[in-house]
């Protein structure tokens, strides 16, 4: 009988493990897929460039993320631009707040030209 009753209370951590696990799954996606979307916003930028408001806010649209320019000035021909790109996640079980899973990435203006 109490066999019955320790498998039952383990089951409590199991199902705890296996959120944690999901948890660790979708930030390890959401960071991938950060990462991905962190080329093609470089190539972006660097066939742009300049970072003005409404390419900025085309980029966050296009690709859902927050957009971050690391750099406040307006960056000419060969310049290094730092930008930060970032997602919010809302996680299962690891905290009761929002976590905001961000990137930092560097690109050069004109590069790809």
């Amino acid at each position: 009988m109490s066999y019955k009753i320790s498998f039952i209370l383990s089951m409590v951590f199991v199902a705890m493990f296996f959120l944690f696990a999901g948890d660790m799954i979708c930030l390890q996606h959401i960071y991938s897929d950060l990462d991905a979307k962190s080329v093609n916003i470089s190539y972006l930028i660097s066939k742009h460039g300049s970072l003005d408001k409404p390419f900025l806010s085309y980029i966050e649209d296009r690709y859902n993320i927050d957009f971050v320019s690391a750099d406040n000035y307006s960056p000419l021909y060969g310049d290094e631009v730092t930008y930060v790109i970032a997602k919010d996640y809302h996680p299962l079980i690891m905290s009761n707040k929002d976590m905001k899973v961000s990137l930092k990435r560097t690109t050069v203006i004109g590069y790809y030209h």
